[in-house]
């Protein structure tokens, strides 16, 4: 049994996985003719979860726990089987939460395991469930994947304010830019955790600009920090520089943040004027 803790990464534990059970035990060549074991009907039950359904005590302090009862074929043509290997994938690449388990398997046939998940409330969306097997060689054979939605009841998340300037001088030919700080207050009902982005549109077209909430470290938008002060505050905060280079006029700023169910809060405009 295992847990979905926020923030284990599980890339690096798989990697540290494959590459222990992709080594020979002992030194010398691969034995060719050894054939490497085989997953397959992958089968999980429940294959979703509705977090409002869950009995009453399952979710406390905003942390959902439930399990999930898990069935695979585990076949190898050398019958010299080692281990399965379960791991639980979350749906947000940038902020994986993740689980894994490593159980003997000896003998081919069907694995049975029951898998216990701890996670936030908030972070609803499709897991993916993966299965491998190793044997005695080391080998490591294919793999078997499933879909886990887990899902609740949801409201949007409402943008409560957007801390702007309305207007705004441009700097001197040879003066530095001028750097100006758009911080977004944002809320979600079922907890800061199920926002997934936060965004803005300028003048209706282009991409749009990402407001992050991470403290200012690593790159909100390409190439840039986003000059967040405190991560996880629900201040989400956008740096812009502003050179001589830039043209003067009007600016519309229209903000919208998403949660994990992609329900979009309503959008907010402000207006920059750039003299």
């Amino acid at each position: 049994m295992f847990n979905i803790r926020r923030r284990f990464t599980v890339f690096s534990s798989a990697i540290a996985v494959l590459t222990a059970i992709g080594c020979d035990t002992a030194p010398g060549p691969r034995n060719i003719e050894q054939s490497a074991p085989i997953v397959s009907d992958l089968e999980f039950s429940p294959r979703s979860i509705n977090l409002d359904a869950l009995p009453p005590g399952s979710i406390i302090d905003g942390v959902a726990h439930f399990s999930i009862d898990v069935e695979v074929s585990v076949t190898d043509a050398d019958s010299d089987l080692e281990s399965v290997y379960l791991f639980v994938l979350s749906p947000d690449p940038k902020s994986p939460s993740a689980a894994e388990s490593i159980a003997p398997v000896t003998e081919n046939g069907t694995f049975t395991t029951t898998i216990e998940l701890v996670l936030p409330a908030a972070e609803t969306g499709t897991y993916t469930v993966k299965v491998y097997a190793s044997d005695l060689e080391g080998q490591l054979g294919n793999q078997a994947t499933g879909s886990l939605m887990v899902f609740a009841s949801s409201s949007p998340p409402v943008i409560e304010d957007v801390d702007m300037p309305d207007t705004v001088s441009r700097p001197n030919q040879g003066e530095p830019p001028i750097l100006i700080p758009i911080v977004a207050t944002v809320s979600d009902p079922e907890g800061l955790a199920n926002i997934l982005r936060v965004e803005t549109v300028v003048n209706g077209a282009g991409p749009p600009l990402f407001l992050c909430d991470d403290g200012g470290i690593g790159e909100c938008n390409s190439g840039s920090q986003s000059g967040d002060i405190v991560a996880g505050d629900g201040l989400f905060t956008l740096t812009i520089r502003l050179d001589a280079s830039n043209s003067a006029g009007s600016n519309e700023f229209v903000f919208t943040a998403y949660d994990r169910s992609g329900l979009a809060s309503e959008p907010v405009a402000k207006t920059l004027l750039i003299q």
